[in-house]
């Protein structure tokens, strides 16, 4: 019997009205990384620990999928 799992990725698009409760929501690295790449700054790997580099990276990640989930909806509309 073989057994098939699935998983379902539920992803939050953070709108612009929201933004700024959803960053303070989260660590500063987080935030850092978000910043970072509304801003257009290249993703670069930072003189931290590990664990900071992490939730920089995930925050600049998820600030490039937010942009386009919501260019994707523009384009929808």
């Amino acid at each position: 019997m073989q057994y098939v799992a699935q998983i379902l990725v539920l992803t939050m698009i953070v709108l612009p009205e929201n933004r700024k409760a959803y960053l303070k929501s989260k660590p500063m690295a987080y935030q850092s990384g978000w910043l970072a790449c509304e801003s257009g700054v290249a993703h670069k790997k930072l003189n931290v620990p590990e664990s900071v580099n992490e939730l920089y990276t995930q925050g600049y990640s998820d600030c490039f999928a937010n942009t386009e989930s919501l260019s994707n909806q523009e384009r929808i509309a």
